[in-house]
């Protein structure tokens, strides 16, 4: 059944039958019903941001009951920014290959079995409901890389509008913000203002969700918010003591709550995994209009703990039992993970980096993750077991009122911090501890080669 296009609408019609199991689904490719997902993407959300990661600030039970009856990662690595993030998630690799080739910029971008295209092989029904973010160009478009139906905007909705900074955010009206909206390969225009993107995409998912077809569905929901700038739609505006910032992520919660709705109605819950997570770290230097990572240190566009690290969230009620977990994890990893609990095969030579994280997962087993390399722009932060260093850092993207660009600045030595009691990175050991200093140079130079070489690390 294909999806069916209604007044600006196309209403994708991918439902799911009954679910028997993890151990079923993965034994047989071809006879098995198969587990839905729902993966929830937020957009410059900081680690600090929720109820159930510590803030005072926000309300979000909706999602809060869903980390409470979940597993609730406090490891989980993204990406410093929006692009390198999603290339992660989509690709199964370090955001940070070189992905050019003979043709041009992105072409092994291009090439790439990207996540809806491998769920396909198993007859999956996919959708994008938000923010792309990795190109329009020929093949890279999101109905070149497996998806069936995409609503959305091509990148972040601070493209089509007044200079980014800090001013523009706090005193541009929202009319002046013109991100187009996509359906397939229509551009519509700004046809949807600012506040009405989370009410709308939430919409088409309960479409999906309501539909009916016994086919399993994919549908990667990336909300453009909170990104700044931001808007809640008028149910939401001055709901919360947080400000326009707090009322964004009241309605993302409301969002979360109607899906989870959605799902109980229709009996399709048992059978539906649903992640929630985020892009990358709070953009903090737009100050209320942004969120925090506290008690991390550091914000998107750095690689400190508090640029990367994000809050995760994954539910599948009677598979993924309620726990809080802290091992190591990436984005990069959701493309073999998901995989194994399809039932599907990971093509050779696609997803190199990806580690299989179901074990993890459905039995709250140890990370095999131990290492990980931080980029903004360039390899910055290496990370091993639970040490990291730091061979440049930097605070901030720019000078929010001018948008002057801000350097990174060489650490000669490199900064060294244990994560044992100190993932807050506070306490620098370099001076204690130069063997492991070394060690972890060795380390984060051959890490750096083998993803300039497209080599595994």
């Amino acid at each position: 059944m294909k999806f069916v296009r209604l007044s600006l609408c196309l209403i994708a019609t991918v439902m799911v039958g009954s679910f028997t199991g993890v151990t079923e689904a993965v034994a047989s490719n071809q006879d098995s019903p198969r587990v839905n997902v729902i993966y929830v993407l937020a957009d410059d959300m900081g680690y600090g941001d929720l109820g159930c990661y510590g803030s005072k600030l926000n309300e979000t039970p909706h999602i809060d009951a869903l980390a409470a009856g979940g597993m609730r990662l406090t490891d989980f690595q993204a990406a410093a920014w929006c692009a390198p993030s999603r290339r992660g998630l989509m690709t199964g690799c370090h955001p940070n290959r070189p992905w050019q080739n003979e043709k041009g910029r992105w072409g092994r971008l291009a090439e790439a079995v990207m996540i809806p295209e491998l769920l396909k092989t198993a007859d999956y029904r996919t959708a994008l409901i938000g923010k792309w973010h990795l190109e329009l160009s020929e093949g890279l478009h999101p109905l070149d890389q497996g998806f069936d139906y995409w609503c959305g905007t091509k990148g972040s909705n601070d493209w089509d509008g007044p200079a980014p900074n800090y001013e523009s955010f706090r005193s541009a009206p929202e009319k002046s913000w013109k991100t187009p909206l996509y359906i397939n390969r229509e551009n519509l225009g700004p046809v949807v203002p600012q506040s009405g993107f989370t009410k709308r995409y939430t919409e088409e998912v309960l479409n999906i969700i309501k539909a009916e077809d016994d086919t399993p569905f994919f549908v990667y929901l990336a909300h453009n918010m909170p990104h700044v700038p931001v808007f809640a739609s008028k149910d939401f505006q001055g709901v919360s003591d947080n400000g326009v910032y707090g009322d964004v992520l009241a309605e993302i919660d409301w969002s979360m709550g109607q899906i989870i709705e959605a799902l109980k109605k229709t009996g399709k819950l048992e059978n539906t995994i649903v992640v929630f997570t985020s892009d990358n770290g709070p953009w903090s230097m737009f100050t209320e209009y942004s969120g925090i990572a506290r008690p991390l240190r550091g914000q998107k566009s750095t690689t400190w703990e508090g640029g990367t690290r994000v809050p995760f969230i994954v539910s599948w009620p009677g598979q993924v039992k309620s726990q809080e977990h802290g091992g190591l994890m990436t984005h990069y990893d959701i493309y073999a993970t998901l995989a194994t609990l399809a039932g599907v095969t990971v093509p050779e030579g696609q997803a190199i980096d990806s580690l299989d994280m179901s074990k993890v997962w459905l039995e709250g087993a140890e990370s095999p993750r131990t290492k990980h390399i931080y980029y903004f722009r360039e390899a910055m932060a290496f990370r091993s077991g639970d040490y990291k260093i730091h061979l440049k850092t930097r605070e901030r993207t720019r000078e929010p009122e001018t948008g002057k660009r801000e350097p990174s600045v060489i650490r000669n030595p490199p900064l060294l911090f244990n994560f044992t009691g100190d993932a807050f990175e506070r306490r620098e050991l370099q001076r204690r501890q130069p063997d492991v200093v070394r060690n972890l140079l060795q380390e984060f130079e051959a890490t750096r080669k083998a993803i300039e070489n497209w080599e595994p690390f």
